[in-house]
């Protein structure tokens, strides 16, 4: 059985595209610690993809929580024991 040629190509282009992604643009922490609802959301796709330790978007979302929540321990540290004086 011998399939006709236009056939065989677009099955190979099919098959090409099909493994195409589109990349989204990567993010800085710093970019995720200013959008506050970016970084939310980003950490909430991050929970159901498989890949989500190999994305650069899910780690500094990441990142960004941890350093948002350092800060507002560190606000809350400061407010209740007031600021540290080492001189």
């Amino acid at each position: 059985m011998h399939l006709p040629l236009p056939l065989i190509i677009t099955l190979a282009a099919s098959a090409f595209l099909a493994g195409c992604k589109e990349e989204a643009e990567n993010h800085t922490v710093d970019y995720f610690t200013a959008n506050p609802a970016e970084r939310a959301a980003m950490l909430e796709s991050c929970e159901l993809s498989d890949r989500a330790m190999d994305d650069a978007n899910c780690v500094n979302a990441r990142k960004a929580a941890q350093k948002t929540q350092t800060q507002k321990d560190r606000e809350g540290s400061d407010r209740l024991f007031g600021d540290p004086s080492f001189n």
